[in-house]
C-alpha cells in the first residue's frame, strides 16, 4: 500500500465501528469471560493476553491488505514478474472471486485476497506486491544485513 491512500469516510467509520466490537469481545474475554476464571498465573495471564492480541492483529492485517489498492493493479503500467521482471498478464477476471491464500506472520495465519497474475515467460502465477517489490529469485526473501543476524566464518 502506498501508505497514502485512505479509505472513504462510511468504509473507515464501519471498520472502525467493527474494531471497537472485536477490542471490546477480546476485553470481556480477558476479564470475565469462562477462561478468566482460569488466569492464575502470570504465565497463563500473559499467553491469554498475546493469544488475543495476535487475534486482534490478524483482523487489522486482513483488512489493511484488503484496503490496499494493489489488491486490484492497474493495467498499465502492468505489474511485474518476480522471477523475471516482465510485464505479467492479469488472471482473475472482474466478475471472478478475488484468489485468497495463507500467510504466515508473526501473529499467525492470515488471509490475503488479490487478483492473480502470470508471467507467460517464466510460467508462474503470482499476487502483485507493489513497485517496491524487487524482482528476485522466486524464494523465500533473504534478510537483509541488518536482520541477517551474525556473520558466518
Amino acid at each position: 500500500m502506498d501508505g497514502k491512500k485512505s479509505l472513504g469516510g462510511q468504509q473507515r467509520a464501519e471498520l472502525r465501528r467493527q474494531w471497537i466490537r472485536r477490542a471490546v469481545t477480546v476485553f470481556e474475554q480477558m476479564f470475565n469471560g469462562a477462561d478468566a476464571e482460569e488466569l492464575v498465573t502470570f504465565t497463563q495471564r500473559e499467553q491469554m493476553a498475546c493469544t488475543l492480541g495476535k487475534e486482534l492483529s490478524r483482523w487489522l492485517l486482513e483488512q489493511q491488505s484488503a484496503a490496499d489498492p494493489l489488491v486490484h493493479p492497474p493495467d498499465e503500467p502492468a505489474p511485474r514478474c518476480p522471477k523475471c521482471g516482465r510485464a505479467g498478464q492479469r488472471v482473475t477476471r472482474a466478475e471472478m472471486e478475488l484468489p485468497q491464500r495463507q500467510l504466515t506472520t508473526l501473529v499467525g495465519e492470515v488471509t490475503l485476497r488479490r487478483e492473480q497474475w502470470r508471467c507467460a515467460t517464466c510460467r508462474v502465477a503470482f499476487f502483485p506486491s507493489g513497485p517496491q517489490a524487487p524482482a528476485g529469485d522466486g524464494r523465500v526473501q533473504s534478510l537483509g544485513p541488518a536482520e541477517s543476524g551474525p556473520a558466518s566464518s
